[in-house]
């Protein structure tokens, strides 16, 4: 999460959202932030710890501010990501996740839930920012090729704060 921080931060730099001074100030409070996440609780993403913690936004004025900071790194990431408004709609994939507890770890831990999969074959993850998604799009293939000694295909998405929030509840109950 730490790399995924730094790796926004300094895209909104490079993209003109924030400035080099606030982006290591940023950086910085964000790394001490999830150091200080005791072990096993879910880390912020930094998205959400940007606008809501070190913008200090409240929930309902920062989901604009929020959207706009994720549709601005969808059209930076180098990766095909695509934004998905009802990823809330996807079914709780309860025994994807009971046959990987490792992989139902890495996305509560992330905040990176998966919103659809088939059996080991493929799988869609969604969050709020691409660039946590991707990395634990590709942490979750990592773990099902190590098991079954062959790369699944994935896919990655974004979605809106609300999506985001419902999905992570019915989930992990964070």
């Amino acid at each position: 999460m730490a790399h995924c921080g730094e790796y926004t931060f300094q895209a909104l730099s490079k993209l003109g959202k924030l400035t080099e001074e606030d982006t290591g100030r940023i950086t910085q409070q964000y790394l001490k932030h999830i150091n200080q996440t005791p072990k096993g609780k879910p880390l912020s993403d930094s998205l959400h710890y940007l606008v809501f913690d070190a913008m200090g936004q409240n929930e309902i004025d920062g989901r604009p501010l929020l959207l706009s900071l994720t549709r601005a790194l969808l059209n930076y990431s180098k990766t095909k990501v695509s934004h998905i408004t009802f990823a809330h709609q996807n079914e709780n994939p309860i025994d994807f996740y009971s046959s990987f507890p490792k992989i139902a770890e890495i996305s509560r831990l992330m905040g990176a839930p998966v919103i659809q999969v088939s059996e080991k074959d493929f799988f869609t993850v969604t969050s709020i920012n691409p660039f946590t998604a991707t990395a634990a799009a590709r942490l979750i293939a990592n773990e099902i090729e190590a098991e079954f000694k062959r790369k699944p295909i994935y896919f990655v998405t974004t979605t809106e704060m609300s999506s985001w929030k419902y999905i992570c509840e019915r989930h992990f109950g964070t």
